[in-house]
């Protein structure tokens, strides 16, 4: 019997390189199949429908300056989590505290609530936004200011002032220098910015550096990058551009087809006729633009063409249909209207968890928070004595319509109950807790609330007195028999 021959290094090393050969082949062939069958080939979908394949800031910003709809995608959320303003608290007491009393002047004098949703909403137009504070220490803007270390440690004991809040978005606030100490918990993070500031004509001409102890530095939507998040457009940016197309081209579409075009044709057998095309075309001009309303033609016919129009409706409502499902946001919300009532409801009980994740989970650590924390530190507020609690509103607690329906219903309810004689059955206390929904401690509130009025339940009297009859009737029955 032959013995097995065992391989020798070489010959296995060139065993694998023919194995991964044949395994790129195998994987080639398939692309290039799928490349048929999908009739891919050299087809270019990004040019060919003139998506850009890279978008930058400017053209996110141009977007949201000159489309309603891109104005829409980019607000919506913000505007939803900020359409109740939070509160924040150090202690449960009902007395104001130090920090707490702090607070609500920064709120009222600075209209802080109001910077922070703007840059909220401005951070998502690109991948960050910047919220600068003007503080009171007679310095540059590109100087550090005392009482921050380059680590963001509270150095000393800064007393600083707040002078105003201003809100860029990363297209007028470019990043100048990180952060390049491996070492440093700010690794990475940016060190200065190059801000561009409006002149007296409100253009964003006069360009400043400016470092970042006086930034805040704002990033929603973050994958990979603390300092950059994800434009709020960007997965719907190709749709945003087909809506410009198709309103566009409605609106020249009907601009055009408003006024039918005219065909001009010489008489049968007159085709070689000299026409003077001048005068003609100035004709038309005057009869299209001016108020002349005929046409001298000698020897032409002119005919009127019959326009293609067509609603763009269905088109624009499938094409927001598909940027409310990229952005899990419901259309109706998306589009602010107020329609099919109950799946409305259910729409916005799911849109308000949302929101309120939104609000617990993005807001108040990454937006409210860091801007308190910088306050702090440089004795804007002062030092609290407990870590502060940020609170939102329950977006789906019941509105003051809400309530008035289920005390309707209740009161609806209650009334049919007493009038329905059915205690026997259905005990007041069961009914309340089991029907109701009420607690075993406000069902017994409210029996007791009745005895106490009217010296028992109102049902207990009338049981006595159809015993009594009942007894009479029996022992007359006895004294006849």
């Amino acid at each position: 019997m032959a013995r097995k021959r065992n391989s020798t290094p070489d010959e296995t090393l060139t065993a694998n390189r023919e194995f991964v050969e044949l395994v790129g082949n195998v994987m080639s062939l398939r692309q290039e199949l799928f490349a048929q069958l999908l009739d891919l080939g050299d087809r270019n979908i990004n040019a060919s429908c003139g998506y850009p394949d890279n978008i930058t800031t400017e053209q996110y910003q141009a977007m949201y300056d000159r489309e309603g709809i891109a104005t829409r995608v980019v607000g919506v959320l913000p505007e939803e989590s900020w359409a109740e303003d939070p509160t924040v608290t150090e202690t449960e007491e009902p007395e104001k505290t130090e920090f707490e009393e702090a607070v609500d002047a920064l709120v009222r004098d600075h209209n802080l609530w109001h910077y922070l949703q703007r840059v909220d909403e401005q951070s998502g137009i690109g991948e960050y936004g910047v919220l600068l504070l003007g503080i009171d220490d007679g310095k540059l803007l590109s100087e550090p200011v005392e009482g921050i270390n380059d680590r963001g440690e509270k150095v000393g004991n800064p007393d600083h002032e707040l002078m105003y809040l201003r809100v860029f978005p990363q297209s007028l606030a470019s990043i100048a220098a990180v952060e390049t100490d491996e070492t440093n918990p700010r690794y990475g993070e940016p060190t200065a910015y190059r801000i561009k500031f409006a002149n007296e004509h409100g253009e964003a001409a006069n360009e400043k550096e400016v470092h970042w102890s006086r930034c805040i530095h704002i990033a929603d939507m973050r994958t990979s990058s603390e300092v950059f998040g994800t434009p709020r457009m960007q997965v719907n940016y190709n749709r945003l551009y087909d809506l410009r197309k198709i309103l566009g081209g409605s609106g020249e579409m009907f601009w055009k087809g408003g006024f039918p075009g005219l065909s001009i044709e010489t008489h049968p057998g007159d085709e070689d006729v000299d026409i003077d095309v001048d005068a003609l075309k100035e004709q038309v001009l005057a009869y299209q633009h001016g108020m002349q309303r005929y046409l001298s033609l000698l020897g032409l016919t002119a005919k009127s063409l019959e326009p293609q129009v067509a609603s763009p409706a269905e088109h624009v409502r499938t094409h927001l249909l598909a940027i409310a499902i990229a952005m899990g946001v419901p259309l109706r919300i998306l589009m602010g209207t107020e329609e099919a009532k109950l799946a409305g409801q259910t729409d916005t009980s799911h849109f308000n968890r949302r929101l309120g994740r939104r609000q617990n989970k993005y807001i108040s650590p990454m937006v409210i928070r860091p801007t308190f924390d910088r306050f702090i530190t440089l004795g804007i507020l002062p030092e609290p004595a407990e870590l502060f609690e940020i609170v939102w509103a329950d977006l789906n607690s019941p509105s003051d319509l809400d309530k008035a329906t289920v005390a309707k219903l209740i009161t609806e309810s209650l009334a049919k109950y007493a009038g329905a004689d059915v205690e026997n059955l259905i005990p007041p206390l069961e009914f309340f807790v089991n029907v109701l929904g009420w607690s075993t401690e406000q069902g017994e509130a409210v029996i007791k609330a009745v005895v106490d009025m009217f010296g028992e339940l109102p049902h207990e009297h009338e049981e006595e007195e159809v015993f009594e009859d009942d007894e009479f009737e029996e022992d007359d029955d006895a004294g006849q028999g």
